[in-house]
């Protein structure tokens, strides 16, 4: 059994410096084409994540308010909604969010997958498991930031968002430590930060509009969304493949599985 290694895009280096190539209509293109080629394997993975998310969601409600009916209670008859209510909805979506924090980083390495090439399955989404410590401190940080960002300037928050886009998918795939995942990925940001709006006003868009379609749209928009992210990695970053040659019976097969968070060691 042989090892090798191959390097797929950027570098660290060339992100920082704004040296990696990066074009907003290619990346949504490629995105699309991946997303369909994708789209029955990752959809499940998605969606376990999704379900994941609205879970905690509620029960964070539960344990702030008592019954997650209130909430929900308030929002649909409209008109004055206490300070009370608001504050638990704002934090049962922070720690909904830092606690799915390990499955977020699954279906970003799932998409990872997709970005050089090689499949994925819908079982992949516990690949972040690996990753739960650094992913859940990752998004507590970088939450943190953006509300307080959002606080003193709502465009500052939008702007903080897009900027630690790539910070989970660091710590995974490079093994750097949050502080450095959130600093590089902002760098890297500002850099490219035409190209990187760009992108992300059109997968805003399209969340607005699968919103208005009752959320239909969603079971398409959220999987391009990650993989749309995984592509911006590639090309800014880069990513690394583990090739592993097994011999059978004489003959050398190549198995390549970036799959397994092996693989992902920058």
């Amino acid at each position: 059994m042989n090892n090798k290694t191959f390097h797929v895009g950027g570098s660290v280096d060339k992100a920082i410096k704004g040296e990696s190539e990066l074009q907003s209509l290619a990346v949504l293109q490629e995105a699309w084409r991946i997303t369909a080629k994708n789209f029955l394997t990752f959809l499940p993975a998605v969606i376990g994540l999704f379900l994941a998310q609205v879970a905690l969601l509620l029960l964070a409600l539960q344990v702030q308010l008592g019954s997650a009916a209130t909430f929900f209670d308030a929002i649909i008859q409209g008109g004055e909604i206490s300070a009370e209510v608001v504050e638990a909805g704002y934090m049962a979506n922070y720690w909904s969010d830092i606690l799915s924090a390990p499955l977020y980083a699954g279906v970003s390495l799932m998409a990872l997958n997709h970005a050089v090439g090689l499949p994925s399955k819908p079982s992949h989404l516990v690949k972040g498991f690996p990753f739960t410590i650094v992913s859940i401190i990752t998004v507590l940080l970088t939450s943190s930031l953006q509300g307080i960002g959002n606080a003193v300037f709502p465009i500052l928050g939008l702007l903080l968002s897009m900027g630690f886009s790539m910070a989970i998918i660091l710590v995974c795939e490079k093994r750097i430590s949050p502080l450095k995942a959130i600093q590089y990925s902002l760098m890297a940001t500002l850099r490219k930060l035409l190209p990187m709006t760009a992108i992300f006003i059109v997968i805003m868009t399209m969340f607005i509009v699968s919103f208005a379609t009752a959320g239909i749209g969603l079971i398409w928009t959220i999987p391009f969304f990650f993989n749309a992210k995984a592509i911006i990695y590639r090309n800014l970053f880069g990513i690394t493949l583990q090739v592993t040659t097994v011999k059978k019976g004489g003959d050398e097969e190549a198995q390549t599985d970036s799959s397994d968070s092996k693989v992902f060691d920058a």
